[in-house]
């Protein structure tokens, strides 16, 4: 199968709901736009339901406002015994507004991952080079994730020691799933982006000037799918803070309304800049961290800013 046959154009228009009172389009919602489209890629290589199972960083470049007309463009790069490596962007014209690249995997109906029979064929250099890329990021996200068992039952809170911080808990329902028995993956991306808007709404105190916008979404792995009828919690703390942005750490826990059994879903680290009603960045309150916890999380912040300079 040619990497060209697997290309998948979505069309949107940005109505009301899909926007702040700024009128920009909420992260939550481009990123519930990316992730489904690049499932309708990987289905199209698969001939069977995939899932999501990582997301790499998310780069949000332009805004996008009421109106716009804007296409989600998804491509599969490479691939494995039972995934397929994809990359999705939003443009508007020419214009590039959002880049991703993520992992999906093919399941059965028992939810277990089962062979994918089709391989692709770069007939291109530029497709050859993409998926040399593709390949590297997997090796990458392979070595990351090596212990992805015992992090599947790893339930405990990251966010504790964390001042600012929030969780919630929802109920999946019928609409917030793909088939009837699985979650959509962008609602529960949307679910997440929301939450830790809230709570930068919280420290820069909304009565104040602006609001905040999602400009960053880090790489991000998906240890266990979500059913109908679970309970899903999400936690959510600031753990670092710049003059206009604000990183928070959103963890996901799944829990089994049967027997109370909690499973880890995915953690992730989620950037906001803080805008006023012309949506230029302005300076966000200071911020000192104080605890142990924060003060280790704010050194890991650096360090992994300063990994991505040298790069």
């Amino acid at each position: 199968m040619r990497i060209s046959e697997t290309k998948v154009s979505s069309l949107k228009i940005i109505h009301y709901e899909h926007i702040n009172y700024l009128g920009r389009l909420h992260g939550g919602v481009m990123l519930n736009f990316l992730v489904d489209t690049g499932m309708m890629s990987a289905i199209r290589v698969a001939k069977g339901l995939a899932v999501i199972a990582s997301l790499d960083d998310v780069i949000f470049k332009k805004p996008i406002s009421l109106g716009d007309n804007i296409a989600v463009e998804a491509e599969a790069e490479y691939v494995g015994n039972s995934s397929v490596e994809v990359s999705m962007r939003a443009l508007r014209d020419e214009e590039t507004l959002v880049e991703a690249t993520g992992t999906y995997v093919k399941i059965d109906d028992l939810f277990k991952p089962i062979i994918i029979e089709n391989k692709l064929i770069a007939d291109t250099e530029e497709e050859k080079r993409r998926m040399e890329k593709a390949i590297q990021r997997r090796n990458e996200r392979q070595r990351d994730i090596k212990d992805r068992v015992e992090k599947k039952f790893d339930i405990t809170d990251p966010t504790e020691g964390l001042r600012y911080r929030l969780s919630s808990k929802i109920f999946i329902t019928p609409d917030m799933t793909y088939d009837g028995k699985i979650i959509s993956a962008g609602k529960l991306l949307k679910a997440m982006d929301d939450l830790g808007g809230v709570l930068c709404g919280r420290y820069i105190k909304q009565s104040e000037p602006g609001t905040v916008v999602t400009v960053a979404v880090n790489r991000m792995s998906f240890y266990t799918p979500i059913r109908l009828g679970d309970i899903v919690e999400i936690r959510a703390g600031i753990i670092y803070v710049g003059n206009t942005s604000i990183e928070t750490l959103i963890n996901v826990i799944r829990i089994d309304p049967k027997t109370m059994m909690k499973e880890h879903i995915t953690t992730g680290y989620f950037t906001y800049v803080r805008v006023d009603s012309t949506g230029k960045p302005i300076r966000v309150p200071s911020y000192t961290p104080e605890t142990e916890v924060e003060k280790k999380y704010y050194e890991e912040v650096l360090r992994r800013k300063k990994l991505i300079t040298t790069r």
